[in-house]
């Protein structure tokens, strides 16, 4: 009976693991998702069971499985303030509030968008059917653009000018003087121009010399060309964050602060888990009155 005892702990246990730990790739793997199988199918074999507990063990494992096998992998939603960004790996869509760089991540919501219902997400873990979503802090980038005279500018996406986003994600990522920096672009419409941003944290920009920020703070690298993607003269600046300057013929501004994004992993469908669980522990329970009788 002992045996028994240890298999049902071992499959539920395994099982139990994906919500302690969402989102490790191990889960999802088919190895894995076939010793969770076979632990349970041993535990069938023993002489000496529990049917109760069995049967319990049996519903908390294919859940898991079926998370393991048919749920989505583990990936990050990122977007900016006030974009609606749609995850075809669940079918649902991620609602972004507004929020200003020196806002504490944490106070901003982030909702996800299914049918006619919105489901809110923040620092702790959520739970949605299958899902388990959480945010993570990422890195973002405030800009503000306008003309030599000082009048402010729109800004849009350089593919859509028509969506308007003073918050760049900063989500492509390439190796400048050895260093790993994160980068994005924008567009100035009104200007003809497109401007590349590269995003250097505190201890990269202390390596930019005479251009480092005084305050030991992150700096943006801005490159502005025109429409042609060719180069404008003087084009090429580095801006402190929190500061504005000026770079080819604009009036460029930083401001780099977090903001969430959205980790969405797969779990075991939790009232499945959690009735599975019940049963095994009822079994469990009915075993130990039965010794003690």
């Amino acid at each position: 009976m002992i045996a028994f005892w240890l298999l049902i702990a071992a499959a539920a246990g395994m099982t139990a693991a994906q919500d302690v730990f969402p989102g490790n790739s191990v889960f999802h793997t088919g190895w894995y998702n076939a010793l969770n199988v076979a632990v349970v199918v041993a535990a069938l074999l023993q002489r000496r069971k529990n049917t109760l507990a069995l049967f319990g063990a049996a519903i908390v494992v294919l859940s898991g499985v079926a998370a393991g096998l048919m749920g989505p992998d583990t990936h990050t939603v990122v977007g900016s303030p006030g974009a609606t960004v749609t995850d075809d790996q669940i079918g649902s869509a991620f609602v972004f509030p507004l929020a200003q760089p020196n806002v504490d991540p944490q106070t901003v919501t982030v909702s996800l968008r299914s049918g006619s219902s919105l489901v809110t997400i923040g620092a702790q873990r959520r739970y949605w059917g299958s899902l388990i979503m959480w945010q993570a802090p990422r890195v973002s980038v405030w800009i503000t653009a306008a003309d030599a005279a000082g009048n402010r500018l729109t800004i849009t996406q350089p593919t859509n000018g028509t969506f308007l986003s003073p918050v760049l994600a900063m989500q492509q990522s390439t190796v400048i003087g050895g260093m790993n920096v994160r980068y994005d672009s924008f567009a100035v419409p009104a200007e003809r121009r497109t401007v590349k941003a590269v995003l250097f944290d505190a201890q990269q920009a202390s390596h930019l010399g005479p251009q480092s920020p005084a305050n030991g703070g992150p700096a943006v690298l801005f490159a502005v060309a025109d429409r042609g993607d060719h180069p404008v003269p003087g084009g090429i600046g580095v801006v402190p964050s929190g500061s504005q300057r000026k770079i080819g013929g604009l009036i460029l501004g930083a401001q780099a602060g977090n903001y969430p994004a959205v980790v969405v992993a797969s779990g075991p469908y939790l009232p499945a888990l959690i009735a599975g669980l019940l049963l095994l522990l009822a079994g469990a329970a009915r075993t130990a009155f039965r010794s003690k009788t």
